[in-house]
């Protein structure tokens, strides 16, 4: 499992989805170990097994996001068995993915986001502010944010950006800053309590995203609206397709990798589709 591990690490995936890719593959490995009655061996694993499991998950009335990713792990898990000898054959191939309905993105009404952005101005501190905004106004992943050193912002009286060093994927990129972001990171600079990091966490070392999750989880709570930080970075990207910018744009300020992701921005939400009803209403 450590091979794996380092493998996956060297593909620079996250450590969140190293660690997911791992819980997955010993929760498959746990599962074989039940039904065969015999240590888990990567080379004995057959196709039968890989839809055995996918069946089994859908019993247990797994969603089917939940049972792709599954099948996502065992397939990057059973293709580096193969390429290290562990296993003659990927058990995976040609075990069908579990159709799901496409959903658009999760992301703010305008009034949660009012809600939340009043909570934050009479609840938050200046920290909290600057946080928001990178993740409202910049589209940060929270990962991203808190990996901010204070050289990577950079202020200036009519524009500045954010230096991302190390993206999904390891990839680097600049995203702007527009006037309410550099206010707000500004004006949490000025007040810095010293460190290298832009957000400081105990023992000189960054804030942890976890600590973001909490902290965005109380100001949601006072707003009486449920937040998350990837949920502002939806938001974040719906805005900007709803302000007419063309989709090669956000994907570059969002770092997607694939534009496909970006397009889901332009599929409806419900409040959209609500708007669309009530134009054909007669009152």
């Amino acid at each position: 499992m450590n091979g794996f591990l380092d493998h996956l690490k060297a593909r620079g995936l996250s450590v969140q989805t190293v660690g997911t890719y791992a819980a997955a593959v010993r929760a498959f490995a746990k599962w074989w170990e039940g039904t065969g009655g015999e240590a888990f061996d990567p080379a004995s694993v057959s196709s039968l097994d890989v839809a055995d499991y996918r069946r089994h998950l859908l019993n247990k009335n797994r969603k089917p996001a939940t049972v792709n990713l599954h099948l996502d792990a065992l397939s990057s898990f059973f293709s580096w068995a193969v390429s290290t000898g562990l296993a003659l054959i990927d058990p995976t191939e040609g075990v069908r993915r579990v159709p799901g309905q496409k959903s658009s993105p999760r992301w703010l009404t305008r009034r949660e986001l009012g809600a939340l952005v009043r909570a934050v101005q009479k609840h938050g501190a200046s920290r909290d502010r600057a946080l928001v905004a990178l993740l409202l106004h910049a589209g940060l992943r929270v990962s991203e944010a808190v990996s901010l050193k204070v050289q990577d912002a950079v202020i200036r009286e009519r524009s500045g950006h954010v230096a991302v060093r190390r993206g999904k994927g390891e990839k680097y990129r600049e995203v702007p800053l527009n006037a309410t972001a550099r206010k707000m990171i500004q004006e949490w600079l000025d007040g810095h309590p010293g460190g290298e990091y832009l957000f400081p966490g105990r023992n000189g070392g960054p804030m942890t995203p976890r600590a973001v999750q909490k902290r965005l989880k109380e100001l949601a709570r006072l707003a009486g609206v449920e937040v998350t930080p990837h949920k502002l970075r939806h938001t974040f990207c719906k805005m900007l397709v709803d302000a007419g910018e063309s989709l090669d744009r956000v994907a570059v300020l969002a770092g997607h990798a694939n534009l496909n992701t970006t397009a889901r921005y332009t599929r409806p939400g419900v409040q959209d589709l609500e708007r669309a009803v009530e134009k054909l209403a007669w009152e």
